[in-house]
C-alpha cells in the first residue's frame, strides 16, 4: 500500500476542482506533481486558478520554445562541415525526410515540414513529462460534468483535429471538389459502383471521422497509462526510503513515447497518401522507373 504522504507526492494537486475542469467529483488525477501544480499550492485561490487555467498552454509553448530555440542555435551559423549540434538536427530532418518521401514519394517533401513538426512535438511533449517537475500535455484530459464523468483529451484531440482537417483539405485541393466526392463514393465506375455508392460514401464518412479518434486515444492512453505507472511507483519509492522503483520504468516509458509518436505521425503520413489521387502517383513512378534504364545507358 502507499501511505498518504507518498500518495500526495504521486498525485497531481488539483486545486478548486469543483468547475470540473481537472477532476471528476473532487479527485485529483494520479500523476507526479508539476511545477504549476505545485505553486499554484501556495497561492491565493484567484492566482492558483488562473496558473492552474493556462497549465496546459503554458507547458506547450515551453516545448515550442525549446524546438525552436534548438533548431535555432543549429541552423543560426550553419558550416559546411557541421558541429554536433547542427549535424544532429540535420540528421533528425533527413531522417523525417525521407521517413515521409518513402511512403508519399518525392512529393512527400511538400509535406515534411508538418509530419516532422507533429513528430516532433508529440516526442518532446511525451518525455518532457518524465523530467521532474514536468508535464505531458498529450496525458492530458479533463472530466466534463454530466450523468458519466468520462476523461476527455485536450492536447492529442487538437492534434488529431488538425491532422483531419490538413488530410480533408489536402483530398479536395489535390482531387477538386468532384475527384473528392468521387474518392468518398468509393470511385464507382460501372452499375454495381453507382448502385452501391451511397453505402460506400456513408462507410467513408464514417471511416474519416474515425480516424481522428484512433490518433486522439491511442496516444492519450498509451502516455497517460504509462505516466500513472510511473506515478505509482514513484510514490511507492518515497514510501520506502526512496527507493527507484521507477528507474526500469522510465526506460520504458521513453521507448513508448517515441512510439506513440512514430505511429501518430505514420499514421498522419498514411492519412494524407489515401487523399493523393493514386493514378497521377503511379504515374510520375512508372515514368521515373521507365527513365532509369535510359539514364544508365547513357553512362
Amino acid at each position: 500500500m502507499i501511505s498518504g504522504g507518498a500518495l500526495a507526492f504521486a498525485a497531481e494537486h488539483v486545486p478548486h476542482a469543483e468547475h470540473g475542469t481537472k477532476a471528476a467529483h473532487g479527485g485529483g488525477e494520479l500523476h507526479l506533481v508539476n511545477l504549476i501544480g505545485l505553486i499554484s499550492r501556495w497561492l491565493p485561490k484567484p492566482a492558483a486558478e488562473f496558473l492552474t487555467a493556462y497549465e496546459n498552454m503554458i507547458f506547450g509553448i515551453l516545448v515550442i520554445v525549446v524546438l525552436s530555440s534548438i533548431f535555432y542555435f543549429a541552423s543560426k551559423n550553419a558550416k559546411l562541415i557541421p558541429g554536433r549540434l547542427q549535424a544532429a538536427c540535420e540528421g533528425v530532418v533527413e531522417w523525417l525526410d525521407g521517413f515521409v518521401c518513402g511512403i508519399l514519394g518525392p512529393e512527400g517533401r511538400h509535406y515534411t515540414p508538418f509530419l516532422g513538426t507533429l513528430f516532433l512535438y508529440i516526442w518532446t511533449m511525451n518525455l518532457i513529462g518524465l523530467v521532474p517537475l514536468m508535464k505531458s500535455n498529450t496525458a492530458n484530459s479533463m472530466v466534463l460534468k454530466g450523468p458519466v464523468a468520462l476523461p476527455v483529451p485536450t492536447t492529442t484531440v487538437a492534434l488529431a483535429i488538425i491532422v483531419f482537417v490538413v488530410v480533408q483539405t489536402i483530398g479536395i485541393q489535390k482531387q477538386g471538389i468532384k475527384g473528392y466526392l468521387d474518392h468518398m463514393a468509393g470511385s464507382p465506375r460501372d452499375v454495381f459502383g453507382f448502385v452501391m455508392s451511397p453505402l460506400m460514401f456513408a462507410i467513408h464518412v464514417i471511416g474519416e471521422f474515425a480516424k481522428p479518434f484512433s490518433l486522439t486515444f491511442r496516444l492519450f492512453c498509451n502516455i497517460m497509462g504509462g505516466h500513472i505507472l510511473v506515478a505509482v511507483f514513484v510514490g511507492m519509492g518515497v514510501a520506502s526510503m526512496l527507493i527507484p522503483f521507477q528507474a526500469p520504468f522510465l526506460i520504458f516509458e521513453i521507448a513508448t513515447s517515441t512510439i506513440q509518436a512514430f505511429v501518430f505521425t505514420l499514421l498522419s503520413t498514411v492519412y494524407i497518401a489515401m487523399m493523393l489521387p493514386h493514378g497521377d502517383h503511379e504515374e510520375k513512378h512508372s515514368h521515373e522507373h521507365a527513365a532509369e534504364p535510359a539514364h544508365a545507358k547513357a553512362h
